[in-house]
């Protein structure tokens, strides 16, 4: 097998702590090789990049493949963002098993990547009360799957504790230690990592075929170049059929439903303190008004639309004023006049599995390709996925020797650059989110290639104004630090360039 580490570059593949023209450490741009790799990972969502991060402790040639620019782009994004107790999955189901230990696994990784992480209350609520059995079955899923903490509240207790919640409470089953985290931000992190313990990774990289050969490799067919690999992962998330087609297996379906969110101003971020969740039996309709990672509020998802495709994360009048009405039934003065911004976010349930447990197994075909094929809880579950597969590729043929310079740690330049080594550190970009010019630039050169890539990374354009007063100096930074013009700079990749040249 050639080895990559020895000629990336002669191969133009970079991982993401090389060097190109700077020193300093950061996501970087390859071009694909027809050289070969041990594993490929096909998605670089939470999961995908959990899995890149945990196989790079191991000495073998692994890349992620990624048709967006970023990690963490497309479902990642577009969740609640909650690393929950383990009360929402069946006890013996798949989901329960790998969401086992979630909080530990993420607060570990939190002080090795120096990514955030903090932890809250969650009372599931009984508004009426054909709401109690179901939240009363939660609390024993959560016991089952070996969880504890879980009391029992009278609404009086409740209301103490949450003044603003519906006055006609019930009763709610309180438990605490749910973590909140940003997703993306995270994703980046963990590819970031994985790359400087030699993994490789391949952005704005969509792959369109998968051919087994004589020889016993894979070739993936992507619309940059092929790429080569003894063993895949697909890691697709919501494409995850369609790349499960390219490898021969057709009996793979998913079906989709579409959540909708709103978010609020940081105003308000002191209006509930919990994850706030109704505890209704239906599993169509979602109702949950809770605090993120930020300090915002968001509130979602509604009932679940059938969305037109993989890409339809339009949110209507009707799911937004449907999420409101349901919002304010939890918390009635929901201040909704202050919604800064709303999305929609898309979800997956396969074929394979019953009552929409995920789905993580060899081809039909071959055990050197792995599918998985997650739905919720899927970012909770993500530490867990990563050392399932890793069992399953060890059982498949994959040999496994630890590193032993393997490093866990990630270092955070954000204080490095704010001191003013390079660029003014007082000079403030995002009034909004207080963001710098020299956070901004340290995002742009550990990898940011979009407005939305900036954003994720430093929440430049996350507040109030939404990037209104802001967007425009990040394209002109994003510009000078690519070479290129205004015009070429894309909100999340090739389609959404924000600038419109002058005929």
């Amino acid at each position: 097998m050639k080895n990559i580490s020895e000629d990336r570059e002669k191969s133009g593949i970079f991982p993401f702590n090389s060097a190109c023209d700077c020193d300093k450490e950061g996501i970087r741009d390859g071009e694909l090789s027809k050289a070969v790799f041990d594993v490929v990972v096909i998605g670089a969502g939470i999961v995908g990049s959990m899995l890149l991060r945990e196989l790079s402790r191991f000495e073998c040639e692994i890349a992620v493949v990624e048709q967006f620019p970023q990690p963490g782009f497309g479902v990642t994004k577009s969740s609640l963002s909650y690393i929950h107790r383990n009360h929402f999955n069946p006890p013996g189901t798949l989901a329960a098993k790998l969401c086992a230990g979630a909080r530990k696994a993420f607060r570990k990784l939190s002080d090795e990547l120096r990514v955030d992480y903090k932890e809250t209350g969650e009372f599931l609520l009984a508004l009426e009360p054909s709401h109690i059995p179901q939240m009363m079955k939660r609390k024993q899923w959560g016991e089952q799957n070996g969880e504890t903490g879980f009391r029992i509240m009278k609404g009086s207790e409740v209301l103490r504790r949450e003044p603003e919640v519906n006055p006609a409470v019930l009763s709610a089953v309180y438990s605490s230690g749910h973590g909140m985290i940003y997703p993306p931000e995270w994703a980046f992190a963990l590819v970031e990592n994985a790359c400087s313990n030699g993994a490789h990774a391949f952005f704005g990289t969509k792959v369109i075929g998968i051919a087994g050969n004589d020889d016993g490799l894979f070739t993936i067919h992507t619309g940059n170049g092929t790429i080569r690999s003894r063993f895949i992962v697909n890691a697709a998330g919501n494409k995850a059929a369609k790349i499960a087609s390219m490898t021969g297996d057709d009996g793979i379906e998913l079906t989709l439903s579409r959540g909708t969110f709103a978010i609020f101003d940081k105003i308000h971020s002191s209006l509930v303190r919990n994850i706030l969740y109704v505890g209704g039996g239906d599993p169509a309709v979602s109702q949950v008004v809770g605090p993120t990672v930020s300090g915002n509020l968001i509130l979602g998802l509604g009932s679940f639309k059938t969305p037109d495709s993989t890409e339809d994360t339009k949110v209507t009048r009707e799911s937004l004023d449907e999420i409101i009405a349901m919002g304010r039934d939890i918390v009635p003065d929901l201040p909704v006049t202050d919604i800064i911004t709303f999305f929609a976010g898309i979800k997956s349930v396969n074929n394979l599995e019953e009552g929409g447990d995920f789905h993580i197994g060899y081809s039909d075909l071959s055990r050197r390709v792995i599918h998985l094929l997650i739905g919720s809880p899927g970012v909770t579950a993500s530490p867990g996925i990563a050392r399932h597969v890793i069992d399953l590729l060890s059982d498949g043929g994959l040999s496994l020797v630890e590193k032993k310079l393997f490093d866990s740690s990630r270092e955070k330049k954000e204080d490095d650059w704010d001191k003013g080594q390079k660029w003014p550190c007082g000079r403030i970009v995002c009034r909004c989110e207080n963001v710098t010019e020299a956070t901004i630039q340290n995002a742009i050169e550990r990898g940011a290639r979009t407005i939305d890539g900036v954003k994720h990374l430093t929440r430049a354009g996350m507040g109030r104004c939404q990037g209104g007063f802001c967007e425009g100096r990040i394209i002109r930074y994003l510009s000078e630090a690519l070479g290129i013009e205004p015009t070429e700079i894309t909100k999340k990749g090739e389609g959404s360039e924000q600038i419109k040249g002058m005929e």
